[in-house]
């Protein structure tokens, strides 16, 4: 399908007032791409501070339409996304392919068959894989993405220097290093979430799950503390990303759990 014929506009988008296009290179974009969606952050190198953001919905289409496909059509009419003066680009991919392996067992030549494990079936030739260490947690994140997207962010970016990383280890890094306290992060996308749980520096749980209901939230969050042994008064729930003190996720969660808080 011709990208000229797809317009996707932001579903949200802000600007700081200290945001300058003609400051590229002294920003890092930070984009996350999941299956349904897209989001890119603008953070100033100097202090991290967030500076600009957007979000973008993928269309549902009645012949299938590549996440390449959908990227290429939000850069092309884009004021700054594309182009080359980024002090850094960052790539957060926000898919359930992935897995942990303790990185006192993990061989990089068998970096495929984690992940082949993990998913129960054979990697195949449009998906690229990943590693992230997690040093201090003594953790090896195996993942992989869709290999033309990798390609197509490669060619978009050479001059830049970028970095791959997945959704769950932006998670675990937050939580571990935020919160000393047992704290679960959910952080929503649209028709799934990613859980992370932490305590004292020290990380408990990862997991991502899909789900199409409220209820089917409720019960995965509290079988996961259930196997844990986690009673609902004994964790904090700090929520993020697609999710609203309106929307039923979050009064069916608050319901259940004493501490929920966006």
């Amino acid at each position: 399908m011709p990208t000229a014929i797809l317009h996707i506009p932001p579903t949200t988008k802000s600007e700081s007032p200290r945001f300058d296009i003609e400051k590229l290179n002294q920003y890092t974009l930070s984009c996350e791409i999941s299956e349904s969606s897209f989001a890119c952050e603008v953070l100033d190198s100097v202090d991290s501070q967030l500076i600009a953001s957007e979000k973008y919905n993928f269309p549902e289409q009645k012949e299938p339409v590549s996440i390449t496909q959908y990227l290429e059509s939000i850069y092309d009419t884009h004021d700054f996304l594309k182009s080359l003066k980024w002090k850094s680009v960052e790539i957060i991919i926000d898919n359930q392919s992935f897995t942990l392996v303790p990185l006192d067992l993990f061989k990089k030549e068998y970096t495929t068959r984690y992940l082949q494990l993990a998913k129960g079936t054979l990697m195949n030739d449009s998906e690229e894989v990943h590693t992230h260490t997690h040093e201090d947690l003594a953790i090896v994140n195996v993942y992989s993405s869709d290999r033309e997207l990798y390609n197509w962010l490669s060619d978009t970016y050479p001059l830049v220097e970028m970095s791959f990383k997945h959704k769950t280890s932006q998670l675990i890094d937050f939580g571990v290093f935020t919160s000393k306290a047992q704290t679960a992060f959910l952080y929503f996308g649209n028709h799934h979430f990613t859980m992370v749980i932490t305590a004292n520096g020290s990380l408990k749980f990862c997991n991502r799950f899909v789900y199409k209901t409220a209820q089917d939230l409720v019960y995965y969050v509290l079988f996961a503390m259930n196997e844990l042994n986690i009673e609902p008064d004994e964790i904090i729930l700090r929520l993020n990303g697609n999710i609203t003190e309106k929307s039923e996720d979050f009064e069916l969660l608050n319901q259940y759990l004493p501490n929920v808080k966006i």
